[in-house]
Parts: C-alpha cells; structure tokens; sequence
C-alpha cells in the first residue's frame, strides 16, 4: 500500500566510506517475511474491487478526507480536506484539494507533473514518465511525495494494495458513504488499514481508513468518497495546466522546502508532505 509512509518523516541516508583495509563484515541473512494470514473473502472482495478499477478508461472521484495532527506538547486535533481526483488511463491524471490544510492544485499531462500552491500563486513542474505508474513511482521515489488514493489510480490496484499484508479479515456488509459495502481490515509493518467497497454491481471503494500504528499518537487518516463519476468522457483541458495571472514559477525541491518551513511541527497530511 503506497499510503503506508505517508505520515512517516523523511529519512536522511548517509554513505559512508569503509575505512581503509578494515574487513567488510559478513552479509546479513535476508529477513524471513512475515507469514500471510488472509481471509479468502477478504482477499476476493479486495481484488474484485481492484480488477474493476483497472478496466476502467477513465473517472472521476470526490472525497473527504480526515487526518490527525499532533503538536508537540497538544492535543491531537482533526483536520479536513476535500480533495477531487480525475484519471484517465494510461496518462492523465488531475487533483485538486482545499480544507483545514492546503489549497493545491495538480495536473499530469503524460509529460509533466505540475502543482500549484494557490494560496501562495506559485508552482513547479516535474519531467514524468509516459504512464501514470511511472509517474506516480517517480514522485515517491525521487520527491518522496504519495498522492492520497493514488494506490486507486494505479494499472494493478490489488498489487499495490496488497502489498506487504500480513492480515486480511472480512468483517461483513457495512454502511459507509450512504451504501452498504463489504468491510474488510488488514496489517501491514506499519499500518492497519480499512476499506469499504461497495456491495453493489460496481465494487467501487467507498471508504479507507488508515491507522499509522508506528508513529507517535498513532495518527489516523480517512477518506470517504462521497462521489464517483464513471461513465462521461473527461475533457482534455482537465489535464492541462495554464498558470494563474501573476504566478511565479519555483523548482519543485524548492516548493517542499517551502512546505517543511511553513509548516508547524507535526505529522503532515497524507501526501502533502512527505514520506
């Protein structure tokens, strides 16, 4: 599950050189992976709700999101976004998300990521892969940016989702986002997590919930997604970005230094900050 570093701060790696002719030591043995413990309608439920999202060309989704804060020294405290994603496969993709937090716009053409922070009219644009996968890896990878719900948007969702689980439970038919919806829980490393999908005939996911079992407070996030828009074609000006009047273009590295200043000191939003 791509969501499972979100809330984690990002790590600094040094190399260090090995000192002249010191002996290397031996290879540690590769850790045994946790054994698997899912139930198979837990698993059959999630992958039926991950092959229909993967045949889809294109849609669109609103959703409300949740997540925690915690200063040092304070209560925790819930915070708000709503947040509205568009995809078109295998190369388009947009979001747009405004609340307690952030007021962030971005745009995926098949070339180029480009966010704009609208609060501060400024914005930055990323080289991207040919394909929505690549691109999605590539803002991880070298940003360390995990977009809310992009483990949704991926050509595989059900490998992404499954990823790294060690338990997987189906918890039975529950009401979330006005529909029942099969309820399943699993556990990775660092996170449980909860989806509702939609018992209907469209196993759409309904809900998530994440619970970062590892981090201070264990911080928790939640997305309901209130809206799904399947069936009309997407139109391509959705994908294209036109600077506002009187924005001013920065580096990309430079807009999450601006970030980490800004912000105070706490776990930040899914996605919006950080691994």
């Amino acid at each position: 599950m791509r969501l499972e570093t979100s809330f984690a701060a990002a790590a600094l790696t040094l190399a260090l050189p090995a000192l002249a002719g010191a002996q290397a030591p031996p290879p540690s043995p590769a850790p045994t992976p946790p054994p698997r413990a899912v139930e198979a309608r837990a698993d059959q439920e999630l992958k039926k709700m991950g092959e229909f999202l993967a045949k889809l060309p294109r849609f669109a989704l609103e959703a409300e999101e949740t997540f925690d804060e915690i200063p040092d020294g304070q209560p925790k405290m819930e915070m708000t976004n709503l947040r509205r994603v568009a995809v078109e496969r295998p190369n388009h993709a947009a979001s747009d998300a405004t609340g307690d937090t952030l007021s962030r716009a971005a745009w995926y053409d098949g070339r180029t990521v480009t966010a704009l922070d609208k609060e501060s009219n400024v914005y930055a644009a990323i080289e991207a892969g040919g394909t929505l996968d690549a691109t999605l890896d590539k803002l991880e990878d070298e940003y360390g940016v995990v977009l809310p719900l992009a483990d949704f948007m991926y050509s595989d969702p059900y490998a992404v989702l499954m990823a790294g689980v060690t338990y997987g439970r189906y918890l039975g038919i529950h009401q979330a986002a006005g529909a029942p919806c099969h309820h399943l829980v699993f556990s990775q490393e660092t996170v449980e997590w909860q989806i509702w999908i939609d018992a209907g005939d469209e196993p759409l996911p309904r809900k998530l919930v994440i619970n970062y079992v590892q981090e201070p407070g264990e911080p928790k996030y939640s997305a309901t997604i209130r809206r799904w828009s399947l069936d009309h074609k997407l139109p391509e000006c959705l994908f294209t970005f036109e600077a506002p009047e009187g924005a001013q273009k920065i580096d990309a590295k430079a807009m999450m230094q601006r970030d980490e200043r800004d912000e105070p000191q706490t776990n930040p939003a899914p996605g919006e900050g950080g691994r």
